[in-house]
């Protein structure tokens, strides 16, 4: 039995310990999410923040074959959309968009129930800002992309995003 415990023990510490941010601060957080934040709550802009970790393989390829890329950034800036990557473990101050009240990063994680990585939120300016969407996962470019022009054409609160893609991208 207490052999059985030192392995339960061992493993338990090695899950936390691959899960937690290794205190670095890696290319996908260099960028302050606060005044992209700000200028979407200012500029009424539709807001996604990506919650991600240091150590997750699913956010570095997120991050690498989606959000860093030209086209992507491109995209959103189009479709009057801000894109934040937010530290889960992060301690920046940052203002929370449905509250409009600062916190930490990781206070923001959870206050959003954020509990796997990258999780993506949606905020809506035209409804003060509240999520509207919540996708726990990777999106791949074609369908985020997809998703930009859903939210800049003004349908997503008309019909259904498969609607739209199926409707050649009109309401």
């Amino acid at each position: 039995m207490a052999k059985l415990l030192k392995i339960f023990l061992v493993i338990l510490v090695l899950v936390f310990t691959a899960c937690k941010d290794s205190g670095k601060t890696s290319e996908k957080f260099k960028e302050d999410p606060e005044p992209i934040i700000q200028d979407a709550l200012k500029n009424k802009k539709y807001l996604i923040l990506v919650f991600e970790s240091e150590s997750c393989k699913y956010c570095d390829m997120l991050n690498r074959e989606v959000l860093f890329q030209p086209d992507f950034k491109q995209k959103a800036k189009e479709n009057n959309v801000n894109v934040a990557i937010i530290n889960v473990y992060g301690d920046r101050k940052i203002t929370d968009p449905e509250t409009k009240q600062k916190m930490e990063e990781s206070a923001l994680a959870v206050a959003n129930r954020v509990y796997s990585y990258p999780t993506i939120l949606v905020y809506d300016p035209n409804q003060d800002f509240k999520v509207v969407f919540r996708q726990n996962g990777v999106i791949m470019k074609k369908d985020f992309i997809n998703f930009l022009e859903y939210l800049g054409s003004g349908c997503y609160p008309k019909v259904e995003f498969e609607e739209f893609i199926n409707n050649g991208k009109k309401c």
